[in-house]
């Protein structure tokens, strides 16, 4: 075997070695990158939640409580609750809408557009028993 052949096998395994670490380190720049991508994204799921969770959570809270004491005037009947967090007071829209019977109710809360804010009445302290 000439000296030239054994060259020319070991300049193609260190092609073949320089490929595949390539390879491995293009492969873990991804995963990192992925998992980057993917940490931000459940952050900013956190947040919304968190967000939620002080403001149209505690205001859903209200408006089942007010069930207990009486039915709404309407259906469907819509109110503005404020919820107090810290600094923080939030406008939050509720809706009631029943679900075929008189004491069967359905209850939705979202954060209240301006709009709605100067429309809507504000939530009633207690409910007069209408059914």
């Amino acid at each position: 075997m000439s000296v030239r052949a054994t060259r020319r096998g070991e300049r193609g395994a260190v092609l073949l070695i320089v490929t595949v670490l390539g390879l491995l380190a293009m492969a873990v720049w991804g995963l990192a990158w992925r998992a980057t991508h993917d940490a931000i994204r459940v952050e900013g799921f956190v947040v919304q939640r968190d967000a939620r969770a002080r403001s149209v959570l505690p205001a859903l809270a209200h408006g089942i409580a007010l069930l207990r004491l009486g039915h709404p005037p309407t259906d469907p009947y819509e109110c503005i609750d404020t919820v107090a967090d810290g600094a923080e007071t939030h406008a939050c829209t509720l809706v009631f809408t029943s679900q075929g019977s008189s004491e069967t109710w359905r209850v939705d809360a979202r954060l209240a557009t301006e709009e709605e804010q100067s429309e809507l009445p504000p939530m009633p302290a207690t409910f007069t028993d209408q059914g």
